[in-house]
């Protein structure tokens, strides 16, 4: 019988084999005891347990060789830093040089981790979904739900296991028990089904009940976190408390997580969202809308269960929501997944940042191993005479990848400082546009893991390569050669020049995205905005009902502050407007009917927005007037029925004929305003989108909703959140604080907020373009700046084991001049190469930066051709100073014998 002493003998001499030697051996006695009469259960156990002792033993070996290898590593990596200290010069090189690559992408990834990639705060967050509508109308492709199709999605859904309804808004808020000195707060109204949609438990008090949605409920509100530490001190009572929120009081029933943040990470409050079964709007989509998925259904799923309810909506809840409304506007659900929503548009910019941050990291790690190519060739003679002397190719790999490890531990421990502060100019950079869930990205658990990975595959990519290419037999090779007179045969320089090829190529790569957006800023910066912002500033003010109750008193607090900033010093006009131009707070879209374009059977109004003006407002932000006039000054105690409209509005329906004298209502029964005026076309959120079509109306109107002002007060309206701009002769910074006090003074318990120079709205409506664009100009000089460090370190290199070739040939005749030329033009052929790759590397991956560019193509060769020519003259300057020393050698120390 087989004994076990003589497979563990075995198993010393090939470990490797052991473990199915084991098996096989196994198999073989359970075999052999089946055919003894064992029963199968039994042969296995008793066959295990013979060979029992020698699993054993496997076990210990194991544990004692993985013990012997942690103490030698505190050996090894005294060996490895003391080979390293000896080279400080390279050290230094190539930890620097790794702390940009892995401090770059520890920053980006951290940026991409915790907006992208991590789960939302929320109970099975892959289960979320946000629901809406695709619609094919003018000025509109997407809407939201409106108070029927969500109670009806909810009521008669087959796909959902709850839904919850929201809407973004602002609020001021004030003190426990104390309005006077209340606060401007980001906040949400919400349906009592949302945080049960969400899954997230308040953590004291309640979340709302479905009483709390109901007109007429006592009003009621829930903090966030922040809000309840920062402006009530964290008070372990504040749940039943009241607060002022808009000049009532509520009742604060809960206080929610820290890290509950919804919908963004600026909400501070949430309000019930009072949703009336009894009295819906079926055309207002004003409520966006939250579900949860049953287990087991799809999206797709999802949208066809709904898909076949809307066309039921019209029935159940009678409105302007027509059957034929929504077939001509060919509407159908939208389900999408709530990460989706919540990320918004800022996806893609942060994936071209992160591959640029990568091609940088690719770049640093390739310039390091080329760095270790040459150190490994400079000791080839020393390891040549340790494998002689019985070295194995194991102790020589681990003798390369320590010193590896050492160095891109170094580079990653100042790579992650640098990430540290490079996630400030992150935050800096992105604060002109809002980022979700920019307040929960830091260098966490998660980075730190990733780093440690991206450390031990930099140490392997630096030190293998080099071990096993110094490690190939080379019996030709003589015991003792010195360096300076080798003539290296040309094989021996190909990986060096590979590497240098793929550092030139990513190095292109990354220039020429940061030239597409340099030329893409450049166009944006030039689009007119229709508006003069220098000169003006801007601040907003919410008036609540509750305080100015009538819009006569509204109307009077906005007509004395105006007259108390034109009082100002150095103050030309002042007006107010309820949305600024490239700023969406305060947007208002609806259907406009043209009173002599009539809509056939069925047929749709477009979708345009309304904007509420002061007369001055257009001459405060030097919009110019083309035609007409604009309104007279607005008067509490009537509503003319008056409207502007801009140029590309009155284009759309009459052409270059006249529009003043045409009439527009805001309802199919409304009253009818006439166009007194025509203005210049308004660039209205971003400058990469075209003109808005907008109406605008005087301050104080009809058309809008009427009010609980009783009698004829019932028939005017004015908007309640208003920007006020004031123009001014000097810096619209010094006239910041007088305008404050100034407004103060008139309305002490009213919170003033946005204030900001109208020129830094402009500049804000550029910031993702500049966002992506600081960061790849940021990476792609230090691409320039590594990759020109390894071509230059590679010729240097190749002049110096060349010295005496070159010597020779000086010395034969050869004109120094030559040999200058002849080391350039090896250095430029390699970067050409490098060139040439990374050109077909950018036409490849152009697509995925189109949405980011404005009026320039992916491919713009006018782009290219200026990458080009950078690369080649970072090319030129990295090898001049090999080539210059390649023609001043000293022939006579170069030819001088080895002693």
């Amino acid at each position: 019988m087989w004994h076990p002493l003589r497979l563990l003998t075995r198993w010393r001499r090939r470990d490797d084999d052991f473990s199915d030697e084991i098996a096989a051996h196994l198999a073989l006695e359970t075999d052999r005891l089946i055919a003894e009469g064992f029963s199968p259960r039994d042969a296995a156990n008793e066959a295990r347990r013979r060979f029992g002792n020698v699993t054993l033993v496997q076990e210990r070996y194991h544990r004692r060789r993985t013990i012997a290898w942690l103490e030698a590593l505190p050996q090894q990596l005294r060996r490895a830093t003391r080979r390293l200290a000896r080279k400080p010069v390279f050290t230094v090189t190539a930890v620097l040089t790794l702390m940009l690559g892995i401090g770059a992408t520890a920053a980006v990834f951290s940026l991409v981790d915790g907006v992208l990639l991590r789960p939302l705060p929320f109970a099975r967050p892959a289960e979320l979904v946000d629901v809406s509508h695709t619609i094919v109308l003018q000025g509109a492709s997407r809407v939201d739900q409106s108070d029927a199709t969500y109670l009806y999605y909810r009521r008669a859904n087959h796909v959902f296991t709850g839904v919850g309804a929201y809407q973004s808004t602002a609020v001021n808020v004030g003190g426990v028990d104390d309005a006077a000195h209340a606060a401007r707060v980001e906040a949400a109204r919400a349906s009592a089904s949302l945080f049960h949609v969400l899954g997230v438990a308040p953590i004291a008090g309640r979340a709302f009940t479905d009483g709390d949605d109901l007109p007429g409920s006592r009003p009621v509100a829930i903090l966030a976190e922040p809000l309840w530490r920062s402006r009530f001190a964290s008070d372990p009572n504040i749940v039943g408390s009241t607060i002022t929120v808009d000049g009532v009081r509520h009742e604060v029933v809960g206080v929610m997580p820290a890290n509950f943040a919804f919908p963004d990470d600026r909400t501070a409050l949430w309000l019930p969202v009072e949703v009336d079964p009894a009295r819906t709007e079926s055309a207002t989509f004003d409520l966006h809308v939250v579900a949860r998925l049953r287990p087991g259904v799809t999206l797709r799923a999802a949208g066809a269960d709904l898909d076949k309810l809307l066309p039921q909506v019209p029935q159940a809840f009678p409105g302007r929501l027509t059957a034929d409304a929504i077939a001509v506007t060919h509407m159908h659900p939208l389900v999408r997944t709530l990460r989706e929503t919540m990320v918004g548009g800022v996806s893609r910019a942060l994936w071209v940042v992160f591959a640029a941050a990568g091609f940088l990291l690719l770049i640093a790690c390739a310039n390091v191993v080329n760095l270790f190519l040459v150190r490994a060739e400079e000791r080839q003679h020393d390891l040549v005479i340790r494998r002689a002397l019985g070295a194995g190719r194991g102790a020589m790999i681990a003798e390369f990848f320590f010193e590896g490890l050492l160095v891109s531990a170094l580079g990653a421990v100042l790579g992650l400082a640098l990430a540290y502060a490079g996630l400030g100019v992150l935050r800096s950079a992105s604060s002109g546009f809002a980022i979700p869930r920019l307040a929960s990205v830091g260098i966490d658990g998660t980075v730190l893991a990733v780093t440690a990975g991206i450390v031990v595959v930099a140490a392997l990519a630096v030190s293998v390569a080099p071990a096993l290419r110094v490690n190939r037999p080379r019996a030709s090779l003589p015991p003792v050669q010195s360096s300076r007179t080798s003539t290296a045969a040309r094989s021996r320089h190909r990986a060096r020049r590979a590497l240098v090829v793929v550092q030139v190529a990513l190095a292109l790569v990354l220039v020429a995205g940061a030239g597409l957006m340099a030329r893409s800023f450049r166009q944006l910066r030039q689009v007119p905005a229709g508006f003069d912002s220098a000169g003006s500033v801007t601040f907003r003010v919410a008036l609540p009902a509750a305080s100015y109750p009538t819009t006569a008193d509204a109307a009077g607090l906005v007509l004395r502050a105006l007259d108390a900033m034109r009082a100002l010093p150095g103050v030309s006009t002042a007006g107010v407007i309820s949305k600024l131009p490239l700023d969406d707070e305060g947007r208002r879209d609806t259907a406009v009917f043209v009173e002599d374009r009539q809509l056939a059977m069925g047929q749709m109004p477009n979708i345009h927005q309304l904007v509420y003006v002061s007369p001055d407002a257009f001459r405060a932000l030097g919009i110019p007037l083309i035609a007409g006039r604009t309104f007279e000054r607005p008067d509490p105690a009537r509503a003319p029925l008056e409207a502007v409209v801009t140029r590309a509005l009155a284009r759309r329906y009459w052409g270059d004929s006249a529009a003043i004298g045409r009439r527009l209502r805001m309802t199919p029964l409304g009253a009818a305003v006439t166009i007194v005026g025509v203005t210049g076309d308004v660039r209205g959120t971003r400058l990469d989108e075209a003109p808005d079509e907008t109406v605008y109306l005087p301050l104080v109107t009809a058309p809008g909703p009427a009010t609980a002002d009783g009698g004829a007060g019932a028939t005017r309206w004015m908007p309640r959140d208003l920007a006020f701009v004031v123009r001014t002769t000097g810096d619209p910074h010094t006239l910041v604080r007088p305008m404050e006090r100034a407004f103060r003074a008139l309305a002490p318990g009213i919170p003033i907020y946005s204030v900001t120079p109208i020129a830094d709205i402009v500049t804000r409506s550029t910031a993702r373009t500049s966002f992506t664009l600081q960061l790849l100009e940021l990476a792609s000089l230090a691409a320039l700046l590594i990759g020109a460090v390894g071509l230059y370190g590679v010729m240097s290199y190749m002049v110096s084991l060349r010295v005496r070739d070159m010597a020779v040939r000086v010395a034969l005749g050869a004109h120094p001049r030559t040999l200058r030329w002849r080391v350039l033009w090896q250095s430029v052929a390699v970067a050409a190469i490098g060139i040439a790759f990374g050109l077909a590397i950018t036409v490849a991956v152009a697509r995925f930066v189109t949405a980011l560019l404005f009026q320039v193509a992916p491919t713009d060769p006018v782009t290219l051709l200026a990458a080009v020519i950078v690369m080649s003259g970072v090319a030129v300057a990295a090898s001049w100073f090999p080539a210059r020393r390649a023609s001043t050698i000293d022939i006579a120390q170069a030819l001088r014998p080895d002693v």
